[in-house]
């Protein structure tokens, strides 16, 4: 089972990390330059929850805007036990 939301889609990112130094020249500096640029994973917030489908109950990854919408009733036939 992947950890990706079950209402949502939501999953991990691949995005870069980039490392600068300097001073930038609005602050009187000669300008920000970029030493390093890497990969780095950011995280979804998704936790561990079962809900109830149609009838059926079942334990999935949600993501919180996800519990926060299902609080609010905001998915038909699907309910946070």
């Amino acid at each position: 089972m992947s950890r990706e939301c079950y209402l949502t889609g939501k999953k991990n990112l691949v995005v870069n990390s980039v490392i600068r130094r300097g001073k930038a020249r609005a602050a009187g500096g000669v300008g920000r330059k970029v030493t390093g640029v890497s990969k780095r994973v950011q995280k979804a917030n998704l936790q561990k929850r079962t809900i109830r489908e149609g009838g059926v109950v079942k334990t999935v990854w949600l993501s919180a805007h996800a519990l926060r919408t299902l609080v609010r009733g905001g998915f038909k036939q699907v309910e946070l036990l």
